[in-house]
């Protein structure tokens, strides 16, 4: 399936007059509902308020927010230029875009949903393509732009449809305190641990920490100052080396019967030897079954 066959020209908003990011999707899904679009566009507002965390710069210049919500029957695509650089201030948002692809499907439809947020992620990290679309003057212009008319959407959900972009890290010779400050103010459970050329050496999990800094741990009735709180260690001294990691095109099925089989809850995932992401039991279960 092209993305063309999901981006019909009505689907398209330009020019999209609003100041704010919020204002912006309530245009869009104002006007999507009166085509037809959506079921109950004061829900789907309600929705788009309430989930902030599936929107998500790409760039400057673009932002892609995705739900999946009972306010539509099928997999809904639409896309916005803002006459203005809009204030995503109000969902997380530092950049201030210009274009605004949202992505609405049913609870029950997941495949489909990731493949298009993915693909369009892809097609949006495409500088050319952002300038053409923000300089196009009308659906027609938009939809001439051939990286998006030919769009492919894979039929099969891969490690990089739902995997967490590539973010901390640590090398081995970082702090072990340091790591856990991360850890903590992260909400992280696990971090990389990566060699100078962003190879991947191995893992530090909330095990390894524990099992580094048990002996640190005050007994009952020790009133004495621990003798090392962790400040002495290093991340070498804790870290897995024996880690597996997964490539970008590996099937999600595949990855997944891994993670059961090995018992683990992160995986590194690679492309031409250097970390690009990680996958993790949560995301999958968040993406592919939540709602």
């Amino acid at each position: 399936m092209n993305l063309a066959g999901l981006l019909p020209p009505e689907h398209v908003f330009i020019p999209l007059e609003a100041e704010t990011l919020t204002d912006a999707l309530n245009l869009m899904v104002r006007g999507l509902a009166e085509r037809g679009a959506i079921r109950d566009a004061d829900a789907l507002e309600r929705v788009l308020g309430a989930r902030s965390r599936d929107a998500v710069a790409i760039g400057d210049e673009v932002v892609l927010p995705h739900y999946r919500t009972d306010a539509v029957a099928r997999l809904v695509v639409a896309l916005g230029v803002a006459d203005r650089p809009l204030d995503a201030t109000d969902v997380g948002i530092s950049t201030r875009p210009r274009i605004v692809a949202l992505i609405l499907a049913p609870p029950e439809t997941a495949t489909l949903y990731l493949q298009t947020v993915s693909a369009l992620a892809r097609a949006f990290r495409d500088a050319g393509v952002v300038e053409r679309i923000v300089g196009a003057g009308s659906a027609a212009e938009v939809l001439d732009i051939e990286q998006l008319a030919e769009l492919r959407i894979q039929p099969k959900l891969t490690v990089r449809d739902v995997m967490l972009p590539a973010g901390d890290a640590v090398t081995p010779d970082t702090p072990l305190r340091d790591a856990v400050e991360l850890m903590i103010g992260r909400r992280l459970r696990a971090l990389p641990v990566l060699g100078e050329k962003r190879e991947v050496l191995g893992v530090v999990t909330e095990r390894d920490l524990m099992r580094a800094l048990l002996p640190q741990i005050p007994r009952a009735g020790d009133e004495t100052q621990p003798p090392d709180t962790g400040e002495s260690l290093r991340v070498r001294d804790a870290m897995s080396r024996s880690v597996l990691c997964v490539s970008e095109e590996m099937s999600l099925e595949e990855a997944v019967n891994m993670m059961i089989n090995k018992d683990v809850e992160h995986f590194p995932v690679v492309a031409a030897g250097k970390l690009t992401g990680v996958l993790a039991r949560g995301d999958i279960i968040r993406k592919v079954f939540g709602r």
